[in-house]
């Protein structure tokens, strides 16, 4: 797979106040259906990072490329209602600003 096959994009999540010990935690028992899930949509390398004093999450994804499946995977969403009392949320979705890359060094 080349590097123009693959495909990146980046977000930010904010965390409930109070809730960044609790996030930490269930990041650090993600389920393994939760992860199959993920590499069975193509899911590359996923990498998150928090800034404590914003409660503000980083996320970055590198996926195979392929299109996302039109219905999402019954775990995944099982996994997104487990975080809704951690993460701020936009109705059953967490509230997440899309990053645009504007520089790459490769």
């Amino acid at each position: 797979m080349t590097a123009g096959e693959m495909r990146a994009s980046a977000f930010v999540l904010t965390v409930r106040p109070g809730m960044t010990a609790e996030y930490r935690r269930r990041h650090e028992a993600v389920w393994p259906e939760m992860l199959a899930a993920l590499r069975a949509q193509g899911t590359l390398r996923y990498e998150i990072y928090l800034c404590e004093a914003t409660r503000q999450v980083f996320g970055f994804r590198l996926t195979d490329g392929r299109p996302l499946p039109d219905a999402e995977d019954a775990v995944i969403l099982r996994w997104r209602a487990h975080m809704a009392d951690v993460l701020e949320m936009e109705g059953d979705r967490p509230r997440a600003l899309p990053l645009e890359r504007v520089f790459l060094m490769t």
